[in-house]
């Protein structure tokens, strides 16, 4: 969004206001929406946010359509955070539960630039047509560490923690640590629906 026209606001009314024009550029938002003023918001028709929504400074959230015409579809659910220089990229689905936390310059994406065929490596990356590999879900009360990245494909369980740094490549448990390049379970904690029965 262009704010100069809103040069000299003070930044909290700023993002204020953007947070309303952000916002309604959304195929659904819930209650109380809340962005920095430089949130970054590419195909907004194909992103659903719940309440609660809170994005630091120089978050993205970019869906994007293909060739094939395919829709993508971004849905975010309730009370989740995502801190500065987070993004968010979708071509096909990224689905992201309620609670979810992201770290500072935490990365989630379903897609690349190619497909890794040999003949692309002569064509400039950014020309390369954009592939998913496959969904992104994150469940519920995820808590994403600084730093790490979400590849295509990949479903992260309910309550799991990723570690800081970490390049997720494939699934991770419900109520498990993982952390490091790629990333491996260090432990799991144990599940407190069980240990109510």
């Amino acid at each position: 969004m262009n704010t100069s026209r809103f040069q000299g606001l003070p930044k909290k009314a700023l993002s204020r206001i953007v947070s309303i024009f952000a916002k309604n550029k959304l195929k659904h938002s819930g209650i109380h929406f809340r962005a920095y003023y430089d949130i970054s918001i590419v195909g907004g028709q194909f992103i659903s946010i719940g309440d609660f929504f809170s994005a630091g400074k120089d978050v993205a959230i970019h869906a994007f359509e293909t060739s094939d015409k395919k829709k993508p579809e971004i849905t975010i659910g309730n009370n989740v955070v995502v801190t500065a220089h987070s993004y968010i990229s979708c071509a096909d689905r990224v689905s992201i539960g309620d609670g979810v936390l992201f770290g500072v310059n935490a990365f989630v994406t379903d897609n690349f630039h190619g497909r890794g065929d040999p003949n692309e490596l002569l064509i400039p990356p950014n020309d390369r047509e954009l592939y998913s590999k496959g969904p992104v879900i994150i469940e519920d009360n995820v808590w994403i560490g600084r730093n790490a990245c979400i590849m295509p494909g990949v479903h992260v369980g309910r309550g799991a923690i990723i570690g800081s740094n970490s390049v997720v490549t494939h699934d991770v448990d419900a109520f498990s640590v993982v952390g490091g390049v790629p990333a491996r379970k260090i432990k799991t904690i144990s599940n407190p629906d069980s240990e109510k029965h």
